[in-house]
């Protein structure tokens, strides 16, 4: 999107992205705009309806594909900050290393359950 403040009013219709992205055989979609800011890049939101989470508050997996994407636009800062989960009143965010053969994400990250599986 252009604009942090047109990514934020964002209201998706998230019976029509489920099925769009199981159209597609995609798990969700994240979408980004600049952010205006001066401390991060970008702000990002990410939708995954189908799948349970109809918004993901930082989503890892999100901001890898928008660091691929600016990379094959040529686009990409080297290193930078993303933000995420605003909308949800859970204000994230995500470090960014770009080069041509990786990308790193990096940040800080709050442990909400633990557990252990047994088979």
């Amino acid at each position: 999107m252009t604009d942090a403040a047109s990514l934020a009013a964002l209201k998706p219709d998230m019976t029509a992205l489920a099925e769009w992205a199981d159209s597609l055989d995609a798990t969700g979609a994240t979408i980004f705009a600049p952010s205006g800011e001066k401390d991060c890049a970008f702000h990002v939101r990410s939708f995954a309806p189908g799948h349970g989470i109809a918004e993901d508050p930082v989503c890892g997996s999100g901001n890898i594909c928008v660091a691929a994407y600016l990379r094959h636009s040529g686009k990409a800062p080297s290193a930078y900050v993303a933000r995420q989960g605003m909308q949800l009143g859970r204000d994230g965010r995500v470090h960014m290393r770009v080069t041509e053969n990786s990308i790193d994400l990096g940040g800080r990250a709050v442990t909400c359950v633990e557990g252990t599986l047994k088979s």
